[in-house]
C-alpha cells in the first residue's frame, strides 16, 4: 500500500508545482495594482528569488561554485530569461487579466522549438509544426475578436507578452546549448536572478522606481514575497521532477501552470472570459501537447536532484537526463 502511494508522489509534486506556479500571474497583478513601479517590483523579486536559491545552494554544497568563465553565460540568461521578459510581463499585468497572460506564456515551448528549428538544433517535425501553428492561432483568438480583450492597450500588451515568451525561448536555447557540465540549473538560477537584480538596481534608482518595503507587510510586499518564493521553489521542484521522473513527465507542469493561471484569476479577481478566450486556451493546450518531447523514461518516485536543465530538446533527452551535477 505504501509503495503504491509512493509511486504517485511525482504526480503530487507535478500538480502542486503547476498550481502554485500558476498563482504567480495573479500575484504579479496584485503587486502592480498597488501602483508600484515595475522596475522596483522586478528588483525586489529577483533579489529575493536569488537570495532564497543562494541559501539553498550554500546549505547543499557549502559554496556557490560560480566561476569567472560562467559569468558571460549568466549575464546573457539574466537579460533574456529574467530582465526583459520580467519587465514585459509586469508591465502587461497592469492591463491584461492574469489568466490571459498565462495563456500567452504557453507560447514558450512552441517558440523554443521554432527557434531550435531555425538554428538546426531540432529536426523538422510536422506534428511540432502543427503545434507552432496552434500557438499562432491561439494568440490570434486572443487579439482579434473584440470580445476577448477590453481595449486596444490590452491587445498591445498581449502582443508584447509574445515577445516576452520569445525571450524565454531564447534563454532556453542558450542554456541547452551552452550550460557547462560544472554548473547546474539551481546555481544558474541563483546567478541569473542576482545579476538581474544588480542590473535593475541602477535603472530603478535612475527612473525613481525604487521603493523600500513597508512593515508590517502589505499587499505589495506580500505579493512580491510570494512571487519570489514561487520562482525559487517551483523552479527547484521542476528540476526535481525532470531528474526523478523524466523531462516528458515534467513537461506536463505546463498544463497545470496555464490552467491554474486562468482559474486563480477567476478566484482572486472574479475574471470572466469570452468564448474566444476559452477557445484560445484549448488551442494553446493542444499546441503545448504537440511540441512536447516524445521520449522519456518511466516515471519513478522522486530521488535527489542531479541538475538537469528545465528545457531539453528531443535529441538531448537520453544522455542529459543522466547528467550528475553538484546542485
Amino acid at each position: 500500500m505504501i509503495s503504491r502511494l509512493w509511486h504517485f508522489w511525482p504526480w503530487l509534486i507535478l500538480i502542486t508545482t503547476g498550481t502554485v506556479w500558476g498563482l504567480s500571474f495573479s500575484l504579479t497583478k496584485l503587486a502592480t495594482n498597488t501602483g508600484a513601479a515595475v522596475l522596483g517590483i522586478a528588483f525586489w523579486q529577483t533579489l529575493l528569488s536569488g537570495t532564497f536559491l543562494l541559501i539553498y545552494a550554500l546549505i547543499r554544497n557549502g559554496s556557490l561554485g560560480i566561476k569567472r568563465h560562467h559569468l558571460g553565460l549568466i549575464l546573457v540568461i539574466a537579460l533574456s530569461g529574467v530582465l526583459l521578459p520580467g519587465i514585459i510581463f509586469y508591465s502587461a499585468s497592469r492591463y491584461v487579466q492574469p489568466g490571459i497572460l498565462s495563456i500567452a506564456d504557453t507560447l514558450v515551448p512552441m517558440l523554443t522549438y521554432g527557434m531550435a528549428l531555425l538554428i538546426r538544433l531540432e529536426n523538422i517535425s510536422y506534428i511540432k509544426l502543427l503545434g507552432l501553428l496552434a500557438g499562432a492561432i491561439g494568440i490570434l483568438l486572443l487579439v482579434l475578436p473584440e470580445s476577448s480583450l477590453p481595449n486596444e492597450r490590452a491587445v498591445f500588451w498581449v502582443l508584447m507578452s509574445c515577445f516576452g515568451a520569445a525571450s524565454y525561448a531564447f534563454e532556453n536555447l542558450i542554456i541547452d546549448r551552452y550550460q557547462p557540465d560544472d554548473l547546474g540549473p539551481i546555481r544558474i538560477s541563483v546567478g541569473m536572478n542576482l545579476v538581474a537584480a544588480l542590473i535593475i538596481l541602477p535603472l530603478a534608482i535612475y527612473f525613481d522606481h525604487l521603493f523600500i518595503p513597508h512593515f508590517p507587510l502589505g499587499q505589495l510586499e506580500w505579493s512580491i514575497l510570494g512571487i519570489a518564493m514561487i520562482s525559487a521553489v517551483a523552479y527547484s521542484s521542476f528540476v526535481f521532477l525532470i531528474v526523478s521522473a523524466g523531462p516528458v513527465f515534467a513537461s506536463q507542469v505546463g498544463y497545470m501552470v496555464t490552467l491554474s493561471g486562468v482559474f486563480w484569476g477567476i478566484l482572486i479577481f472574479d475574471d470572466q472570459y469570452s468564448t474566444s478566450v476559452w477557445l484560445a486556451l484549448l488551442v494553446m493546450l493542444v499546441g503545448l501537447t504537440l511540441v512536447r518531447p516524445r521520449r522519456d523514461k518511466t516515471p519513478v518516485p522522486p530521488s535527489l536532484p542531479s541538475g538537469v536543465k528545465p528545457f531539453i530538446l528531443d535529441q538531448d533527452i537520453d544522455h542529459k537526463t543522466q547528467r550528475v551535477d553538484s546542485d
